[in-house]
């Protein structure tokens, strides 16, 4: 008797924003074959200011990454509108030694879908997730001393 394994898909747009102290949540907007919807998801990563954002993205895409492992899903395209995130994913570049272990761990979190492509995002497709996070990073009361 042969078992038929069945893959769930998703095609995942993703925006995230994150504060100084490298709190962030990310957006994503997940399109499967039967249908549409938006997440939160929460992510953390130590602020490197010399990769202008880069930690945050590899986070966002771990993050997002664990969600839909977590709801499921084994076929995934997750876009970003950071290209040098795609590339450094993709191993189109070098990764810069102080991102070693963040890019370790969001490749290990990728490893686990049976298929999985990252990609850079059109502006218009991320713009409005990205929006959405930055605005809920600005209303957050400052943490108490």
């Amino acid at each position: 008797m042969r078992q038929t394994i069945r893959h769930r898909s998703a095609d995942v747009a993703v925006g995230y924003a994150a504060d100084r102290s490298g709190l962030g949540i990310a957006f994503a907007a997940i399109a499967t074959g039967t249908g549409r919807g938006v997440v939160k998801v929460p992510f953390s990563a130590a602020p490197l200011p010399a990769l202008e954002g880069r930690e945050f993205g590899y986070a966002a895409v771990a993050a997002v990454a664990a969600h839909l492992r977590g709801a499921g899903f084994t076929r995934v395209r997750i876009r970003v509108a950071d290209e040098l995130v795609v590339d450094d994913l993709n191993a189109r570049r070098p990764v810069p030694p102080a991102l070693a272990m963040a890019y370790v761990k969001t490749r290990c979190v990728l490893h686990g879908f049976a298929l999985v492509r990252v990609e850079r995002a059109e502006p218009i497709e991320t713009h409005e997730l990205t929006s959405r996070a930055s605005t809920e990073i600005a209303l957050r009361k400052p943490a108490a001393a």
